[in-house]
């Protein structure tokens, strides 16, 4: 590793931020193949080397990627698109009473998934997707970054990976409504969006989703005609697109 003021400034904010035992592992681990462990929250939380997951990690821990200043204690939590479950951890760690349904279709990343999720009550992880439909998918491209996987309709019959609605994850683990609706789903959204959001947009309270315009193109002004057309209102936090039903009500963005 070539050292130069940059790096240097980074590996100061990493031994603030992790401490130096974490940081240390960092260091001999960020680089080489296979699975190493941080302790975040006084548990481990298992990353792959060379992979995306530090960046994540570091994301949404440290940058606050999911940072909201909520006026009201979140019951009920859906992470479309949990990865590996820096975000599922994030949001227990934040709102320790909410029951969260973390849903990953990858099954590296669902196993991780469930491994980094396992010392933490009321996470319940979904192997499957969130999407317009309850329908059977596959993975599109199994060639892509860990975090890119992307899914569309299974036309073979021989793979079943599930596809579910918002409608159906919210009667399938009794949700009466969702305080936070975490969408990261690749592309998915489209599809979410495309079939019948007003039967489960009322029941959302804040949404945070990334919006792939690259993917679909168009998705953008599907997404928020869809979200004004239920009164949500929309600010934007860097990617991410944030809408909620009363600022001062509900909550503001940091």
């Amino acid at each position: 590793m070539n050292f130069n003021i940059t790096t240097f400034r980074n590996w100061l904010g990493r031994i603030k931020y992790y401490g130096i035992r974490n940081a240390f592992n960092l260091l001999r681990n960020l680089r080489k193949e296979g699975s190493f462990a941080l302790k975040f929250d006084g548990n481990d939380f298992f990353l792959r080397g060379n992979t995306v997951d530090f960046a994540v990690f570091n994301s949404i821990l440290v940058k606050g990627e999911y940072d909201l200043d909520l006026s009201f204690n979140p019951e009920y939590i859906i992470d479309a698109g949990a990865f590996t479950g820096v975000s599922a951890v994030y949001f227990r760690h934040k709102y320790p009473d909410a029951k969260i349904i973390a849903v990953e279709p990858e099954k590296s990343n669902f196993d991780l998934l469930i491994r980094n999720t396992k010392p933490y009550k009321g996470i319940i992880c979904v192997y499957g997707a969130v999407y317009g439909e309850d329908v059977s998918l596959v993975i599109s491209d199994e060639a892509a970054e860990k975090y890119a996987f992307r899914v569309e309709r299974d036309n073979t019959g021989e793979v079943s990976l599930p596809g579910y609605t918002i409608e159906t994850l919210m009667k399938k683990y009794q949700l009466s409504h969702i305080d936070i609706l975490k969408m990261d789903i690749e592309g998915a959204e489209y599809s979410v969006f495309k079939h019948n959001p007003c039967a489960w947009l009322p029941a959302v309270r804040v949404l945070v989703a990334e919006l792939h315009e690259f993917i679909h193109p168009g998705v953008r002004e599907l997404v928020i005609s869809a979200l004004k057309e239920a009164d949500l209102m929309i600010s934007w936090k860097g990617e991410n697109l944030i809408a909620y039903r009363d600022i001062a009500e509900n909550a503001k963005i940091i």
